[in-house]
Parts: structure tokens; C-alpha cells; sequence
């Protein structure tokens, strides 16, 4: 089974998400209260519009919550007892209940499978594959619901040298430190493939060491998202801040982010990131940057970035998916959890257009196993300047032809406004020698005067 979800890495699309306006129009950004309740909520994630997080205020030990962005009411999905997590990938919600289990709820049905596991204090979820980072940065384990097994992938006898994991599709990222001697140990970001259980080092090996004798460089908190890895880095030396770069193997990182004081926590998605910055504090007496977090956002292909909240108090722990960013929120004294969407204003002809990514591909059952069914769920995002109305998957063309789409394509979406993102689930036949495989998709839809448009363009066979 795990030579074909390996094809998770290996999945292509005919279009890639890319910015629907023009790129010197700036963002319109709509923000809004996700959970304002009494006590705290906290380590928000997001996927489509959904919004899961663990709330202390309902029991000091918390508690899996889920909330739409656009409204309606909470709902409580397991508690009490969260020792880590959750985090949401369009098809399932993960978490660590309080005895070390690993469980996976199924948003289509609420059907829940748990796995033992170590206990954590870290849980990233993609594709039905959970990854935890143990209770004093010690063991990376992988959860594989399929099997019902918890593998221990990287581990050392002493704590605080394997932590922060993130995973996307089949390939997980986390931070190692590797020794030398008894000289000092270095942090370094670990690429692995959950499929072959194949890994290799996304930063130059030996770096050297500080003034102090220790590494030249801190590394921590990376982030990926179709292959693209960013983190937060720093000098190992005095009056130094945190900057955002990003991975380049047998490089010490490409700058992306360096401003006055910390840029932290980056969140990744397509070609948006957004990170916590304090650039408006200072140098307290001792030497150290101070100031309240605020969040910024940039595109990266462009360089644009403005600020996305500066609302008195912190705003840390972002996370972003399609156009629509969530993070924790002090403000009003406690923790809280706000939203923001992302879209640029009504100008011009006001024209949809779409964008395809990725997002979770994944055996949906045993049974779609047996059967070689693969899940995949397209995301398509509105990113144009109007709305897009009867948005549909028009035609998927399959190489090599032995795969095939199982069954009907998913139904159209009446309406998808500036910024909102559909999830479109399509299921493959793909035949046990099959270890990867390429598609052409093609989407369209209609503006407000009913024009038909097409994504990225007519079908060759029109």
C-alpha cells in the first residue's frame, strides 16, 4: 500500500493557484470573530472555511471545537482531554486525547478511528496521515490510520532535538539537531516522505558554530505547502533577530522576510504566507526585542505584503488555507480565535477566476483500497474580482490512460463569491502497477451575465 500513496508526491494538475487580480492591486481584508467565548481558544487551523481549535474555556483539559468562518454555531467534536492538536485537512480532523491517542473524525460522516500513540504536544494532519512531535521535542512519530499504527520516525535519548513537524500530502518537515562532537548542536530541517520512509536535509550541513560556541544558526517553526518549505531563522548571537527564509538544500536558507525585529510562525499556503511580526518594538536592557505581535501578509511571487492585524494585544499562531487566515487572539484579555478572508476589491469587470490546488489524497476506506478507488479533493478558489457562479471540474484528462476517473465528476457549485474556495472530490481508478500518474483538469463557470469562462482555457477537444 505505500509504493501507491506514494502518488500523493507525485500528482500533477494542467493549472496552479496563482494570483486572479492584478498584482498591483492590494488586498481587501475582511475580518471577522471565529470563537469569542468565556476562557481560552486556542491553536486555530483551518481548511475550505472551517475553523478547529481547542478550547480551555469549556474544560481546563480542552476541547476539539469546529466553527464555520461564515457563520453558524459551534460544534463540539471531542473533549474533554487534548494534549495536541487539532488540525483539519477538508476531510478529516485530527487530534491527541488526553490518553495518547491519535483519532481522526471523518467530516463527511463523523466516523472516528483512534490510534495509540506517544504522548504529544505537537499534531499536523495532511492526507489522512498525522505526524506528532513528542512531549519535550524528543521522538517524530507517524500516525497511519490505515494500518492503525503509530511509527516512531526520528528520535534521540535527550529532550528538546526533534520538534516542530508539518506535513503536506506525503512529504513532512521537521527540525533535527544534529551534534558534533562535543562541539555543538546544529538545527537542521529534515524532508521525509511518508511513503518510502525516505528522507534527506533541506539545510546545509555545518554551518559552524556562534561567538559562544554553539550553532551559528536557530531554526525552528517550518512550514510547507506543495513542496515549498519556509521557517523561522536567526543568528546565534547577541542583539540578532527571527527573519523568515526559505529551505534550499546545502544553503543556509534564502531570505524571504527581514525586517526590524522578529518575523515568526510563518503559514503557508500556495503562494501566500503570512507570519507574526513585532517590527514596531524595541530593544528592552537586556538586549531583546520586545513589542506586541501583529500579523503581516505577502505574496510571494510579487513581494507585495501589508499588514493583516494590528489590533491592540497579540495576534500569533496563524494558519492559512486558500484566501482565508485564522489565528489566536488576546484583545479582549483572554485567548480568542479571529478570521480573516483575503480578496482584492471589486474593480474593473469584475471576473471570476479560478485556481486549482491539491488538497488531501487519500483511501477513503479499506474497501476503496481493495478496490484501488483514490480519493483526491481539488480545491478550486475564486481569486478574481466578481463571482463565479455554476463552478464545476468540466473534464479530467488521466495519463497513463490505465487510470481512470471512478465514476461521475463532482456536482457543480452554485456560487463561488471573491475570495470563498470550493472542494471538489474526484475518485481515480488506479491500477496496482500504477505508481503515479499525471492530469489535465479543466474548469468552468459563468460570471453574473451569464458568460460562460474557462480554466485554464477550453478543452483541447472543444
Amino acid at each position: 500500500m505505500l509504493a501507491v500513496i506514494g502518488m500523493v508526491a507525485s500528482l500533477y494538475y494542467y493549472y496552479e493557484g496563482e494570483a486572479g487580480a492584478s498584482d498591483d492591486v492590494p488586498w481587501e481584508i475582511v475580518e471577522m470573530p471565529v470563537a469569542v467565548s468565556p476562557g481560552d481558544q486556542v491553536s486555530p487551523a483551518v481548511s475550505d472555511s472551517r475553523v478547529v481549535f481547542n478550547d480551555t474555556g469549556r474544560s481546563a483539559d480542552g476541547w476539539v471545537v469546529m466553527k464555520d468562518v461564515y457563520g453558524g454555531d459551534e460544534s463540539a467534536v471531542y473533549g474533554p482531554g487534548v494534549s495536541a492538536g487539532p488540525d483539519i485537512d477538508g476531510v478529516f480532523i485530527a487530534w491527541q486525547d488526553a490518553d495518547s491517542r491519535v483519532c481522526r473524525r471523518s467530516l463527511a460522516d463523523g466516523t472516528e478511528s483512534c490510534v495509540a500513540s506517544t504522548p504529544a504536544a505537537e499534531l499536523t494532519l495532511s492526507s489522512g496521515t498525522a505526524v506528532t512531535g513528542e512531549n519535550g521535542g524528543s521522538t517524530i512519530s507517524r500516525i497511519n490510520f490505515q494500518t492503525g499504527r503509530s511509527k516512531k520516525i526520528d528520535s534521540y535519548s535527550r529532550p528538546g532535538m526533534r520538534f516542530d513537524p508539518d506535513i503536506d500530502g506525503t512529504q513532512a518537515v521537521w527540525v533535527r539537531m544534529r551534534g558534533y562532537g562535543t562541539r555543538y548542536y546544529e538545527p537542521l530541517l529534515v524532508s521525509y516522505d511518508v511513503s518510502d520512509d525516505s528522507w534527506s536535509y533541506l539545510s546545509q550541513v555545518g554551518g559552524g558554530a556562534s561567538t559562544s560556541g554553539e550553532s551559528l544558526y536557530q531554526r525552528s517553526k517550518p512550514s510547507i505547502d506543495n513542496g515549498r518549505v519556509l521557517y523561522q531563522q536567526r543568528l546565534n548571537e547577541p542583539g540578532e533577530t527571527w527573519d523568515i527564509y526559505q529551505a534550499e538544500p546545502d544553503t543556509a536558507g534564502l531570505p524571504v522576510v527581514q525586517e526590524p525585529g522578529d518575523q515568526v510562525n510563518p503559514a503557508l499556503a500556495d503562494n501566500i504566507l503570512v507570519y507574526q511580526d513585532n517590527r514596531d518594538g524595541h530593544f528592552d536592557e537586556a538586549g531583546r526585542w520586545v513589542g506586541e505581535w501583529d500579523l503581516y501578509v505577502r505574496n510571494l511571487d510579487t513581494g507585495e505584503e501589508r499588514l493583516l492585524c494590528g489590533a491592540p494585544g497579540d495576534q500569533v499562531n496563524p494558519d492559512i488555507d486558500g484566501d482565508i487566515v485564522v489565528w489566536q487572539d488576546n484583545r479582549n484579555g483572554d485567548w480568542d480565535v479571529y478570521a480573516a478572508v483575503l480578496s482584492p476589491p471589486e474593480v474593473g469587470s469584475a471576473q471570476p477566476n479560478l485556481t486549482l490546488s491539491v488538497g488531501p489524497v487519500f483511501w477513503d476506506s479499506y474497501a476503496d483500497y481493495t478496490a484501488r478507488e483514490l480519493s483526491v479533493s481539488y480545491r478550486v478558489a475564486n481569486r478574481g474580482e466578481g463571482a463565479g457562479l455554476d463552478v464545476a471540474l468540466r473534464q479530467v484528462v488521466v495519463r497513463p490512460a490505465t487510470v481512470a476517473v471512478a465514476g461521475d465528476l463532482p456536482a457543480s457549485a452554485a456560487r463561488l463569491s471573491v475570495g470563498q474556495t470550493g472542494l471538489f472530490p474526484v475518485k481515480y481508478h488506479v491500477p496496482p502497477e500504477v505508481s503515479r500518474f499525471r492530469t489535465d483538469i479543466y474548469a468552468s463557470c459563468k460570471d453574473e451575465e451569464g458568460n460562460e469562462l474557462w480554466f485554464p482555457g477550453p478543452p483541447p477537444s472543444m
